[in-house]
């Protein structure tokens, strides 16, 4: 009797495994979109809006896994069915910016006031639960990690500053339907196109470069040419050796500074942004930001064309 049950676990068993094989063992091309989400703003709705967009590429993911069923395997079209909606969900999980994370199946409710108000990332999948549970893969799979964590204002030798904004934010849409695969990613970049932003080319490999070679030294060389007297005539009667050592030791902490300010920037427009209900914060910070480097710029200006404008015509 024990021998016969244990006989009838194993044939369901099996039965799971085999849910999501196809009905033949044919070598079938697998189709591959990558996409790489950037210089995009996320609120709480959004994201409740591309998990929408995404259970709806699911479900069309779902009917092409039935079509490729050995429906034999079951009893019913309606058991097939119903064990493809068992194994093929979406799994989501996201971590908040205090720590917590959350992992759980289908949409998840991001109007909820226990929805994290800031998030570090979030990742959505109608591949991960299957993997898990039956340990193979839909046909056709979409996984989604969006990354926003701020760039870090921390200063250290190991993070370069020439180097590209890192951004892990990634898409993978992969899949033996070659129309799915096409109109899932299709959809996808329609969805991030609205939701664009402009965002300055501080994160571009290379940027600091010319930020300190073409505008921050030029800058201090004329701010010590023009505002520079106290200090010229401090140094005047102080040996060479100890102005060359402090000239060295003003440059380096002027780069400093320099890294500090580019860092500051891309840290307040992230690569990918979220927010839950309202950016006021971020306008005010960023227009105060705006208005401070703004004025330093147009005195900046203006006083460098009054001395041209003075040493030409004097």
């Amino acid at each position: 009797m024990t021998s016969t049950k244990e006989n009838s676990n194993e044939i369901v068993d099996l039965k799971k495994e085999k849910v999501l094989q196809p009905n033949a063992a044919v070598r079938i091309p697998q189709y591959r979109r990558d996409l790489f989400p950037s210089n995009i703003v996320l609120s709480a709705k959004d994201l409740s809006d591309f998990c929408e967009l995404l259970n709806e590429a699911n479900e069309r993911a779902k009917d092409i896994e039935f079509n490729n069923l050995d429906l034999t395997q079951f009893e019913s079209e309606t058991e097939a069915k119903d064990r493809i909606n068992e194994f093929i969900p979406l799994e989501y999980e996201y971590n908040a910016k205090n720590g917590d994370s959350v992992k759980g199946l289908g949409i998840p409710k991001t109007d909820e006031r226990l929805f994290p108000d800031e998030l570090d990332s979030f990742f959505i999948s109608n591949a991960t639960y299957t993997s898990r549970a039956i340990n193979t893969r839909p046909l056709n799979t979409v996984e989604v990690f969006f990354d926003f964590k701020k760039p870090s204002l921390k200063i250290d030798l190991q993070t370069m500053p020439s180097n590209p904004t890192e951004n892990r934010s990634v898409i993978n849409i992969s899949g033996r339907d070659e129309n799915w695969v096409i109109s899932t990613a299709e959809k996808i970049r329609q969805f991030f196109s609205r939701r664009k932003v402009f965002r300055p080319a501080i994160h571009s490999s290379g940027t600091f470069d010319y930020f300190v070679y073409l505008a921050f030294i030029p800058a201090g060389i004329w701010l010590l040419y023009a505002k520079g007297t106290p200090f010229n005539e401090w140094i005047e009667d102080k040996p060479i050796f100890l102005n060359v050592i402090v000239g060295i030791y003003l440059l380096l902490l002027s780069l400093l500074f320099a890294r500090f300010v580019f860092q500051y920037f891309r840290w307040l427009f992230p690569p990918v942004e979220y927010y839950k209900n309202s950016r006021v914060g971020a306008y005010i910070h960023r227009a105060v930001a705006g208005f401070l480097a703004s004025g330093l710029l147009l005195s900046a200006t203006y006083d460098a064309v009054k001395s041209m404008l003075i040493s030409i015509f004097s």
